[in-house]
């Protein structure tokens, strides 16, 4: 039986070996096949940078909108309309802020987590619940605008709908088991 050092040395090894081994046995399979490494590694890195190009303008759209939407206060604003509402269900007032923010932008989520955090506390039920809902949610209109644009999906609507029925699920959920 090994010791926890000696567990943790040997998962350092493979972790250490295993990046060049895979590098080792595509090359080899390559060989065998026959197949020509540089023009395919070329061809990838040629879909790749065709792939940013064309995922750019979403990305660049939907990060102008999340600053206009920080900086116009209708975040304030939502979030003081949502209040009364919030009050009647078991949802703390602290997470209204998250709930609106996390479908649209994942890192402007993360601050307010942050921050939920810092003012109540990773053990308190705030805390936890806030930690619930960021795990179990996404960004919705970051990944819908990356990956439709990459796959040149143009109607998104039922896309964006069910994902936002999701994400109240999600939110439900989470303050029936926190």
């Amino acid at each position: 039986m090994l010791s926890n050092d000696g567990k943790k040395m040997l998962i350092e090894s493979l972790g250490a070996f295993f990046p060049i081994s895979l590098i080792i046995i595509i090359l080899l399979f390559a060989i065998k096949n026959k197949v020509d490494i540089f023009d395919s590694f070329r061809q990838g890195a040629i879909e790749g940078v065709e792939c940013v190009v064309s995922i750019l303008p979403a990305i660049v759209a939907l990060i102008t909108g999340v600053t206009m939407f920080k900086s116009s206060g209708a975040m304030e604003i939502i979030d003081n309309l949502l209040r009364p509402i919030v009050r009647l269900t078991k949802l703390p007032v602290e997470c209204v802020p998250l709930v609106i923010m996390k479908p649209i932008s994942g890192s402007g989520s993360n601050a307010i987590l942050n921050s939920i955090l810092i003012s109540n506390g990773p053990d308190s039920y705030v805390g936890n619940l806030a930690s619930i809902i960021s795990g179990s949610s996404e960004a919705i209109f970051y990944i819908v605008s990356t990956y439709c644009g990459a796959s040149k999906i143009k109607n998104t609507k039922n896309v964006i709908i069910l994902s936002l029925i999701a994400f109240i699920c999600s939110i439900i959920y989470s303050t029936m088991t926190c």
